[in-house]
């Protein structure tokens, strides 16, 4: 849920005064939307579950979706490119495991390098950080935002994928390891990664430099992602 919340810090809303952070260890009984299960954002008597569903209500009502239908649609589009790349990095590194060296190299130096024209299919189950990055890259804008001439979602989405960073101080406590602190496991490979991708680079740049994002991340306070 830390985009919904970056989402909100963009349109000025932070907790406790605008909104209500619950962190729970299991839903309430009067969420639902979700077949259950978290995460759930609750307005009034109405719960929407799944995090797509949750950044486009947020997003639309922060003026986050872009300028036309077009752009929101480009911007959804974003989102699912980036959620395919995550999945392919846990799929060589399952949730909460931690990588090693060797699933570094794979995934930062190796698989798959079709990076223009048609998917080759013969290299489907080997599509790593190369070939996202590369793809992903010749997608974005060219204006300085991923979408558009303004912030969008889609550069809120990429700074989580790419550059989110736990700091030493958000950490849960001394057990949470330094692996889990950035993106991929290992923020110093990403970002020397990103040298060769500029846009990526913009995009995120665009969201460090949006002061209620700094706002943000300047008190959220303990983390545990």
């Amino acid at each position: 849920m830390e985009v919904p919340r970056m989402i909100l810090a963009v349109g000025g809303k932070f907790p406790p005064n605008d909104y209500e952070d619950g962190r729970f260890s299991e839903i309430p009984d009067s969420f639902d939307g979700n077949l259950g299960r978290m995460p759930v954002m609750k307005i009034g008597d109405e719960s929407i579950g799944q995090s797509s569903a949750i950044n486009f209500y947020l997003a639309s009502q922060a003026n986050l979706m872009g300028a036309s239908l077009i752009e929101a649609a480009k911007i959804i589009s974003v989102e699912e490119c980036l959620k395919d790349m995550n999945n392919s990095f846990r799929a060589l590194v399952p949730y909460g495991v931690q990588p090693t060296d060797e699933n570094w190299d794979q995934w930062f130096t190796g698989g798959a390098t079709d990076i223009t024209g048609p998917a080759l299919r013969d290299g489907q189950s080997s599509r790593y950080a190369y070939w996202y990055f590369s793809r992903i890259e010749q997608m974005l804008g060219s204006h300085g935002y991923a979408v558009g001439n303004q912030l969008s979602l889609a550069d809120i989405l990429i700074y989580n994928s790419f550059a989110e960073e736990l700091k030493e101080e958000e950490a849960a406590g001394p057990q949470v390891a330094a692996w889990r602190y950035g993106p991929f496991g290992n923020k110093k490979r990403t970002d020397e990664m990103l040298e060769g991708f500029p846009k990526i680079k913009a995009s995120i740049a665009q969201v460090k430099q949006n002061e209620n994002i700094q706002k943000w991340l300047a008190m959220r306070g303990i983390q545990h992602f």
